[in-house]
């Protein structure tokens, strides 16, 4: 019986980590993508991450590589993290309560990152001057896709 839970938390964890790089990808292309619409530097979108310790560099037009490496680098960081915990909130839920949640949790984490997480880096001021709407649609594409990306371990959990 122990095996088998630690065989199910084992596929809930590699899973959301896999899920989590999947979502951290599709994450960074939607602000890739976002920003070039917009005119933007796309830049910025590898180099935000690394804005509680590298500061206004982070946000300066044009290519910087330690700031582009280490943003990427505590992007999918984020990135993983949530999505180990996805992993073991959803293991064994069927595929519309996967997608349903994966869309709720977007939300969750848009709330943790932008209430939470980024006023104790320091970055509360950039939280509140985001525009709320696009802030929580790019993390409900971020949850559908840790839910996308989780899903064939759904498939693989073995039952209690």
């Amino acid at each position: 019986m122990a095996a088998r839970g630690r065989q199910r938390t084992v596929i809930a964890l590699s899973g959301g980590v896999i899920a989590g790089i999947f979502g951290g990808i599709v994450l960074s292309l939607y602000g890739l993508l976002s920003a070039v619409a917009r005119g933007g530097d796309p830049w910025v979108v590898f180099k935000g991450a690394s804005a509680p310790f590298l500061a206004e560099r982070a946000f300066a037009p044009g290519f910087d590589a330690g700031a582009v490496v280490l943003g990427i680098l505590l992007h999918f960081a984020v990135s993983i993290g949530w999505g180990a915990l996805f992993g073991l909130l959803v293991l064994g839920a069927n595929v519309f309560r996967t997608l349903v949640f994966g869309a709720a949790y977007g939300v969750i984490v848009w709330f943790v990152m932008y209430r939470v997480v980024l006023p104790a880096a320091g970055l509360g001021a950039l939280a509140t001057s985001a525009p709320v709407g696009p802030a929580i649609l790019e993390h409900v594409i971020f949850g559908l896709a840790l839910a996308i990306g989780f899903l064939p371990f759904q498939r693989r959990a073995p039952t209690v």
